[in-house]
C-alpha cells in the first residue's frame, strides 16, 4: 500500500515537473534561451561559455585536480540548433581538426540550467551566470 502510494506521488512530482518546464519554454525561442553565458563544472576541470545572440561562441576550460598547459583553453565559435540538438563549431586549434564539429543533445534546458549529452554519451551540467 505504502509503495503503491509513493510510486503515484513520484508519478505526480515528474509529471507536474514536466508541464513547469514545457511551460516555462513556451514564450522564447531555444536560440534566445540559450544566449548567455553558461558554466560547469567536473572532478577535474571547469569551465565557461558564452553563446551569443550572433551565434557565435566564446569558450574557456581549465583544470581543477592537475596543472595544464597552457592554464586556460580558450576558443571561439559557431553555434546553431537544429532537430533539438545543440550543433559547435569549434575555430580555434584547441581540439583536434576532426573533433572541432560537435553535436550535443539537449536533456533538460531550464532557464538556469542546462544538460546536455556528447556523442560519446558524457552527460554535462551548465549553470547560467546571471
Amino acid at each position: 500500500m505504502i509503495r503503491i502510494c509513493a510510486c503515484r506521488l513520484l508519478d505526480v512530482i515528474l509529471g507536474s515537473l514536466l508541464i513547469t518546464i514545457a511551460l516555462c519554454g513556451c514564450g522564447r525561442s531555444t536560440e534566445s534561451k540559450l544566449a548567455g553565458t553558461w558554466t560547469w563544472k567536473s572532478c577535474d576541470a571547469a569551465g565557461d561559455i558564452a553563446y551569443r545572440k550572433d551565434h557565435t561562441f566564446v569558450s574557456r576550460e581549465w583544470a581543477l585536480s592537475h596543472t595544464q598547459q597552457p592554464p586556460v583553453i580558450f576558443d571561439t565559435g559557431d553555434w546553431r540548433v537544429q532537430s533539438g540538438q545543440l550543433i559547435l563549431n569549434f575555430k580555434g586549434d584547441s581540439r583536434p581538426p576532426d573533433a572541432r564539429h560537435v553535436t550535443l543533445s539537449f536533456i533538460l534546458f531550464g532557464e538556469d540550467v542546462l544538460i546536455i549529452r556528447g556523442s560519446n554519451g558524457l552527460i554535462r551540467t551548465f549553470e547560467r551566470v546571471r
